[in-house]
């Protein structure tokens, strides 16, 4: 590899993404068809020149006030004031295809909230650049300890260093053995009048992703109910967890398309010689995860983890703990590893014990994450289906 290389790449969603676009609509912010269930995402012009079409402001403000929405869906609502169903369906920027929005213990049968994918300005979803390049930086900071443990160790015995002060100590420690860590490994290029920790070093400004856009410029998507699969066994817990969150998400087998940019000489100055050794560092990381859940959750969900061997990367919100971050790698054994994580949770996420009058782990991790930690698969289902969220494969295409 020499020089500016581009590539293109196709990019095949095996199982449903998510990722965020930060936006969350309340169920006075969107239609919901229940016959055909289909949401619809409403286009903030059409919609309003409906609603003063139809003298509907003040009432439609006062459904919003008096919270009728948590009784009536907006769908049902406009249908009683005289709307036809095309005539709402009209009002969409993009429709996506929602089996239900209900939480199975509401009784009231209350429209959740909707998280939203990212979307371009016409309505069209999309995977930013960054969530790609995120996924390959993480891939190759794994690569990089696992190939030399030795170089990386201090970065362990920094972090677990501090396993008995104060949480907020701990996160600072982290954050900055973090921050040396990557300066170390990826901040290798040497410029005039720069220090190690600017970002101008980094050889990573030697690649550039686009944005991931759909081949056929589709615009559907899919909701889906936030599922949890996990080993714990409190009482009254099952194996599958559906908490009440729903995600937009693309579609399984939707395909996309972005290209890669990169500049040879920043690269093999991390000792990176092909884009082609950047994405197997990436499958790399990605099957590491997998693999530990599988010992886990293997025997009852064979099928998930034999659809994951033909995928080459995990994208996207929801996709887990374990997709994120580096501790498996830095950690002296899986068995450390498996500590460090559940102390860490159990102090980070707590609930107030009434009886003893103080805080305690809310999920209680070092109680319960005997064999993974956090003991969780994520996984998005519809119907029978059932995937790993998030997994992708990809292949470069001719320009």
């Amino acid at each position: 590899m020499n020089g500016l290389v581009r590539k293109e790449y196709e990019l095949e969603c095996i199982a449903p993404l998510h990722v965020g676009s930060g936006e969350k609509l309340m169920a006075f912010e969107y239609l919901y068809d229940r016959k055909r269930q289909e949401v619809y995402f409403l286009d903030a012009s059409k919609w309003i020149v409906f609603l003063e079409k139809r003298s509907l402001l003040d009432d439609f403000a006062s459904y919003v006030e008096r919270r009728d929405f948590q009784r009536k869906s907006l769908w049902e609502w406009l249908l009683g004031r005289g709307a036809s169903e095309a005539e709402l369906r009209a009002l969409a920027l993009r429709k996506a295809y929602a089996a239900t929005l209900t939480a199975e213990r509401d009784r009231r049968k209350t429209l959740n909230d909707i998280v939203c994918q990212t979307t371009l300005a016409g309505g069209a979803p999309y995977i930013p650049g960054s969530t790609i390049k995120g996924a390959v930086r993480t891939g190759l900071l794994h690569g990089m300890i696992r190939r030399e443990p030795q170089r990386f160790q201090r970065f362990w015995q920094e972090i677990a260093g501090v396993k008995r002060a104060p949480l907020r100590e701990k996160q600072r420690v982290w954050s900055k053995a973090m921050t040396h860590l990557e300066q170390m490994a990826l901040h290798t290029l040497a410029l005039p009048d720069t220090q190690a920790g600017d970002a101008v070093a980094s050889a990573l400004r030697g690649l550039r992703v686009s944005d991931a856009v759909c081949v056929a410029g589709e615009r559907e998507t899919i909701v889906l109910q936030k599922v949890d699969l996990t080993t714990k066994k409190r009482q009254g817990e099952e194996g599958e967890n559906k908490i009440s969150l729903f995600r937009e998400c693309l579609p399984a087998g939707r395909r996309l398309r972005f290209s890669v940019m990169a500049d040879a000489a920043m690269l093999q100055t991390l000792g990176i010689s092909s884009l082609k050794e950047l994405f197997e560092m990436m499958r790399a990381y990605m099957r590491d995860g997998l693999r530990l859940q599988e010992r886990t959750f293997g025997k009852e969900y064979r099928p998930l983890f034999e659809e994951a061997q033909e995928a080459d990367c995990l994208l996207g919100g929801g996709t887990g703990f374990l997709s994120k971050t580096l501790v498996h790698a830095l950690a002296p054994s899986e068995e450390e590893a498996r500590r460090f994580i559940s102390g860490y949770l159990d102090e980070k996420f707590t609930e107030w014990d009434r009886a003893a009058r103080r805080p305690k782990p809310a999920h209680e991790h070092k109680l319960f994450d005997a064999r993974l930690s956090p003991r969780t698969l994520k996984m998005a289902r519809k119907g029978r289906d059932v995937w790993i969220l998030g997994l992708c494969r990809m292949r470069e295409v001719g320009r």
